[in-house]
Order: C-alpha cells, then sequence, then structure tokens
C-alpha cells in the first residue's frame, strides 16, 4: 500500500497521539493476527454514516419530560419518518414558531437590549453527539420533514484532552448548501431571499400587527416553491471546512419565519472516520476572529484621523450605539476619542452577550467587562458556558444595584452558589431569566424567595417547587407581572402556587402552565370561586410526604394561604395564558372567561380534551380582544361555535384546530377566505403530491 505524505502525517499523528477519551465509544473489531499499522490505516479510510447517540444540551422542546413524543432526543435515530411530510411525534420539535410569540407583551418585557446584533437571529440550538470521531468531513444532512427551512447556523466542537469543548462556526445562512427531495433531486440554493408574501399566502392578511414585524424582505431557508411543503434534506457540505476531528455538532435555529412548527427526522454526519480510542492532536484550523482577539485589538490604536471624532460626543454618542458590540469594540481602537467613545460605561448600559456565548469566557469578562460594565441596566449572558463563579460574582457586583434585568438561560454551569450571588449583587432586580436552567436541583433555587422587585420571572423547564415559590410569590405580589412555569414537573403544590398567584399578583399580566404538572379538577375549580371539595384539598396534601406536609404548613401559615378564590375580579390585566397539556374539567374555562376574558389577548388549550363547546361560546362572548386561540386536540368542539368566535373576535389573528375532528378541512378553507386569518391544522405524515394546499 502507497502512503502520500498526508497520509503519513495523520498515521504519525495517530500513533504519537493516543488518547484516552472519558466517554465510552464502540470499539472496531481488531485481528490481533494483522499488523496494527494496517488496522490503523484501514480505519482511517472508513467513510461511515453516523446518527446521533445522544444529546449534550438544547435549549426548549415540545415533548415532556421524560416523554418520547415530540422530544429533542427523537433525532437519535436512523430516518424513521422521511420521506413522509406531516407532523410526527417521532420528530425533533422545539417549543415556538412564527412571529406570534415574539409580538407577546410576555416576551416584549424582557426586550431591553437595544444595540443592534444583526448577525444573531438564532432562537433555539441543540448540541449533538456521535460516536466516532470523523477526521475528513464530507456532509452533514438534516432531515426535514414539516415545515422546513429553519436551520441558521452550524458549529463543530472540538475537544481537548480534559474534554473542554472549542466550538467552530463552519456554515452560516446564507452562505450555499443544497436540498435533497425524496427523489433524490438535489437542488442548489445560493440565498433564501423571500417576501413576505411568498412566506404567507395571498389570503392572510399580511398587513397583521405580527407580521408586521417581518421586514418586507426576509432572509428564509425556504426554497423554491416558497415554504414548500416537501420533506427534504438539507446538505451541508463540510469537505475541507474542518482541520480537527469531531464528533460535536451544534444546529442553531430561527423559527421566527416559520408557518408552524418545524420537525427534524434525524441529523446524519458522513465522513471518515478515526479509530474510536485516538483523535488528532495538531489542528491548523482557521478560527473567525474571537470576542477575546477583538477585545485584545481595542488596546491597540490605530493612526488614522477620521473627521467623526470631532463630532460632539452626544452626536457620536448616538452614531456607536447603532453598532453591534464586535464593530463597536474595533472602532475603538482607531483612535483615543473614538476609544473613549466607544468604552463609555453608557455605552454598555444594555449588554447582550448571548450573540458571543462562544467568545464568552471568564478573560473576556476579568479583562474587559469589569471595567466597562458599572452603568449596566441589563445583560444577557444566555448560552454560555462555564463562567467561573469568581468571574460571575465580579461582573454581577460592578452592575450590583443597578442591574434591572439578568438573563441566564440555558446557562448549565449554573448551581445554588450562583444563585446566591444574583441574591446579594442584584437587589433591585426586576426581570430574571432562568429558563431550561436543568442543572440547578430544587433546593438551589431557594434563595430567589428573598428578592421582592421581580416583575418578570421565567423558569421554564426547572426543578423549581413551592419551597422557592409559595414565599418569592408572596414577597413580589405587588410587582410580579408575567411568570412562566412552563414544563416545571416538580412542582409539587401545583394547585397552591397558582392560587397564590390568583389571589395575590393583581398585576398579573401573563402565565405559562405550559405541560405543568399536578392540576387536578378539583384544583382547578377552586381557582375560579367554583364549589370545590375541600376535603379533596386535604387529602392532596395528606398525600405529600410528611417532610412536604410540614414545610407546606409552615409556608401555608406564614403567607396566609387562601383556602380557595371567591373571584377573579382582582386579575384585570391579565393578557396572556397557556393552559397547554393540563387538561382543566369541562366549566372551567367559562368560569374563567367570564371573569377575566376582557383583557385576553392569547388563550392556549393545547390538547385540553374536555374544553366544551359552553367554554367556547363563552370564550366568543368575553374575550372580544382576543388575538391568538389553540384549541388543536379539541376533538369536541363543533363548526358553529368556533364560527362564533370568528365572527365576535375580530382581533382574531391565529388560530389552531389541529386534531379538531369535527371540524373539516372544506369548512377551514372557506373561513380562509371568509376571515383571513392565521389558521393552522397539523396533520399526520403522508406523501404530499401538492405542495401548495395544507388541508386536503
Amino acid at each position: 500500500m502507497m502512503l502520500t505524505s498526508t497520509g503519513l502525517y495523520i498515521l504519525r499523528n495517530q500513533l504519537r497521539n493516543l488518547l484516552n477519551l472519558t466517554d465510552t465509544i464502540e470499539v472496531l473489531p481488531v485481528n490481533n493476527d494483522q499488523n496494527s499499522t494496517e488496522n490503523l490505516l484501514k480505519a482511517i479510510n472508513t467513510i461511515k454514516e453516523q446518527t446521533p447517540i445522544a444529546i449534550r444540551n438544547f435549549s426548549s422542546q415540545y415533548g415532556s419530560n421524560g416523554s418520547d413524543s415530540y422530544v429533542v432526543s427523537n433525532v437519535c435515530s436512523n430516518p424513521e419518518i422521511y420521506p413522509l411530510y406531516g407532523d410526527s411525534t417521532h420528530a425533533l420539535v422545539f417549543r415556538t414558531y412564527g412571529p406570534w410569540w415574539i409580538n407577546l407583551p410576555s416576551y416584549q418585557e424582557t426586550k431591553n437590549f437595544t444595540r443592534w446584533e444583526n448577525h444573531f437571529t438564532s432562537r433555539d440550538f441543540i448540541d449533538i453527539e456521535f460516536r466516532d470521531f470523523v477526521y475528513e468531513c464530507y456532509s452533514l444532512n438534516i432531515y426535514e420533514t414539516y415545515n422546513p427551512g429553519t436551520l441558521e447556523v452550524v458549529y463543530v466542537g472540538k475537544e481537548d484532552h480534559y474534554g473542554n469543548i472549542t466550538w467552530h462556526r463552519i456554515w452560516s445562512f446564507p452562505q450555499p448548501f443544497s436540498i435533497v427531495l425524496s427523489n433524490n433531486e438535489e437542488i442548489i440554493i445560493e440565498n433564501g431571499l423571500q417576501s413576505r408574501n411568498d412566506l404567507f399566502p395571498d389570503h392572510i392578511k399580511t398587513d397583521s400587527s405580527v407580521l408586521q414585524s417581518l421586514d418586507s424582505n426576509t432572509y428564509t431557508r425556504h426554497t423554491c416553491p416558497p415554504a414548500a411543503r416537501l420533506p427534504r434534506i438539507v446538505k451541508i457540505s463540510l469537505k475541507d471546512k474542518i482541520s480537527f476531528p469531531t464528533r460535536l455538532v451544534r444546529l442553531e435555529f430561527d423559527h421566527s419565519t416559520a408557518s408552524y412548527y418545524s420537525e427534524i427526522d434525524t441529523v446524519i454526519l458522513s465522513g471518515k472516520i478515526l479509530p474510536t480510542d485516538s483523535v488528532l492532536n495538531e489542528s491548523n484550523e482557521q478560527r473567525e476572529p474571537s470576542l477575546t482577539a477583538i477585545i485584545d485589538e481595542q488596546n491597540k490604536e490605530s493612526s488614522s484621523s477620521m473627521d467623526l471624532s470631532k463630532l460632539p460626543f452626544d452626536i457620536l454618542f448616538i452614531i456607536c450605539s447603532y453598532l453591534d458590540l464586535r464593530s463597536l469594540i474595533r472602532l475603538s481602537s482607531t483612535c483615543q476619542t473614538l476609544h473613549n467613545q466607544c468604552l463609555h460605561p453608557l455605552q454598555f448600559q444594555s449588554l447582550n452577550l448571548q450573540p458571543y456565548w462562544n467568545g464568552l469566557t471568564n478573560f473576556t469578562i476579568e479583562n474587559f467587562f469589569l471595567r466597562h460594565c458599572t452603568r449596566t441596566r441589563y445583560i444577557s449572558l444566555a448560552w454560555s458556558k462555564s463562567l467561573q463563579c469568581s468571574s460571575f460574582n465580579q461582573l454581577l457586583n460592578v452592575c450590583s444595584n443597578n442591574l434591572v434585568q439578568l438573563n441566564l438561560a440555558c446557562c448549565q454551569y449554573l448551581n445554588g452558589l450562583y444563585i446566591k450571588i444574583i441574591v446579594n449583587c442584584c437587589s433591585n432586580i426586576e426581570i430574571l431569566n432562568l429558563e431550561n436552567c436543568i442543572s440547578l436541583s430544587n433546593v438551589d433555587f431557594i434563595p430567589l424567595k428573598y428578592l421582592d422587585r421581580i416583575r418578570s420571572l421565567n423558569v421554564y423547564r426547572t426543578k423549581i417547587d413551592y419551597r422557592t415559590l409559595l414565599p418569592f410569590i408572596d414577597n413580589n405580589k405587588k410587582y410580579l407581572e408575567h411568570i412562566n412555569l412552563g414544563s416545571c414537573q416538580k412542582l409539587s403544590d401545583t394547585i397552591g402556587i397558582i392560587k397564590l398567584l390568583f389571589s395575590r399578583c393583581t398585576n398579573l399580566r401573563s402565565i405559562d402552565l405550559w405541560r405543568t404538572y399536578g392540576l387536578t379538577q378539583n384544583g382547578f375549580f377552586s381557582l375560579v370561586g367554583s364549589h370545590f371539595d375541600t376535603g379533596e384539598e386535604k387529602r392532596r396534601i395528606l398525600n405529600l410526604s410528611r417532610d412536604e406536609q410540614e414545610e407546606l404548613a409552615l409556608l401555608y401559615s406564614s403567607i396566609n394561604m387562601p383556602m380557595g378564590i371567591n373571584s377573579l375580579i382582582n386579575m384585570r390585566y391579565l393578557r396572556e395564558i397557556d393552559l397547554g397539556w393540563t387538561d382543566p374539567p369541562s366549566g372551567f374555562i367559562k368560569s374563567f372567561v367570564q371573569q377575566v376574558g376582557h383583557s385576553l389577548i392569547k388563550l392556549f388549550l393545547t390538547a385540553c380534551r374536555r374544553v366544551n363547546n359552553e367554554d367556547i361560546m363563552a370564550v366568543s362572548e368575553h374575550c372580544l380582544q382576543l388575538r391568538q386561540l389553540d384549541l388543536l386536540g379539541s376533538s369536541i368542539i363543533m363548526e358553529s361555535t368556533v364560527e362564533c368566535v370568528l365572527k365576535r373576535c375580530l382581533s382574531l389573528e391565529f388560530l389552531d384546530l389541529s386534531f379538531c375532528d369535527k371540524i373539516s378541512n372544506e369548512t377551514i378553507s372557506i373561513w380562509i377566505c371568509r376571515y383571513k386569518n392565521f389558521f393552522k391544522r397539523s396533520y399526520s405524515p403522508r406523501m404530499n403530491d401538492d405542495i401548495y394546499t395544507e388541508f386536503d
């Protein structure tokens, strides 16, 4: 066998730099009678297509914890849906889609980051692990089987001896990619610029308040024809893009231009694999400038004269405020005047570091941000990796009492000590986001109960429980406006928590109870002043452990916990509620909207199968400002009932009627033309010949 110089180089590194990996990897069969060098050569020339074996981290999922429906781990298999097209429980599905979520008051409340980071549009991510290291990557194939076209960025991870990972961006939209259709036709995509009318059919009112948030020309990942309803494989070429062995891939998505939930069947990495007990240790890859490198540059003043520096301070300040953070720091290195202007603490009042999650390190915090964040009021560290407690503590100490908003979404390095630092340093904090911080235990959250100015709390998919929430709600009852308890399945006293919210928080604007566990029929009725069984309420508490009973008794006494609620009349500001997958009993929604429906703009009743026609008639009578209504899975709702909603709720922009068995596709087609609303209806995977027609 003849070896090229490159082959000898690879072989030399294989033999010299064998590493013991911390994760268990499948070992290739070895024949002891063969020469070890020949085995190695054979291994490194093996071309393999791999499906994921694990999910390292992710931002959200439609499915619930412990389930196998609509969860991110569904990509860890061979294709199960492709080449069919449609809604499948076996697919990966993220939590949100479209512009509807981001235009609600609950989202706008957290949108205080004014500096325009135009290069960052990702809203969800997933970190994927494959079994074998690939040293020569050919392609990455993403199997999209429902509402395709949301892939935004692709990274690959490089691991060191200690398991630390550095992420390298290798593709981002609109860089070229190809789409493989089910007939194996491959289409090269150069860009995806489309107009709003391409994304949303002509019969839709594209001048609605929701769609005004989208640019008239929006980059999307759809292929021609616009927003085609076809199963497809998005093929990202990796040839000559990666110069180190990898088995980690990170995908980022932007769902804001998707018409409905996007679903992914699987992800396949293709390339030549390495022997599973070794990796290459040398790399000459070219990386894009990191945040650390750019920060280093700010101390190097270049010799240039610019008339820009002669502008008055306030004018120059406004000009600089339009720059993204990377550009701002680069501009600071041009001259002393611009250095002082660009790095003035007022430029860092609003600091969104989420777009720089891959470059945000302890070094950048300690050597740059500590000097410039003395006036910071809003800061996002979302998606950041492994910030040391000392650096975190120093940063919050610098921000101190100025800090109003802190976003720590998906920061898996957090523990109880970080929470104590937040409470000790940020006494005036009003907006706190800890969504998907699954590394935190229920006990870790307890110090949050000492905060007393919170207006917005997001603890989606965390282990927070009543020990924190009951005293926290009581302590913040005058201020609390938005709370997200979605997918919190360890609350234990869910009814008590919601009862306290409804009875004490008179300024409450939104509450998300998506897939919240522990809501009973009796508990629901206790929330709206309806008759309920007090004996069952006592039995519910007796079913808890003795320690929990004792803790609840003390907490109930300290906060003067109400047994029931006579009326919700004090909740006059409630605008959004998500009861998806909580299945309230028949009659609850009727009582609820009779009391608070006048202000509601969003009502999600996803998979609430006991909601009946009387409930929805009450919605049509009392929720005249309603914009978004989700009735997915309401199998007993009649067409006449829904039409009453369409006739009376004139501001309605969004209506999901998926799996509503008594509503025909023909009727929906008529409604589409008559009412010009966004009707959503999913269907099981099928071969779809008509790519323009969603309802058949």
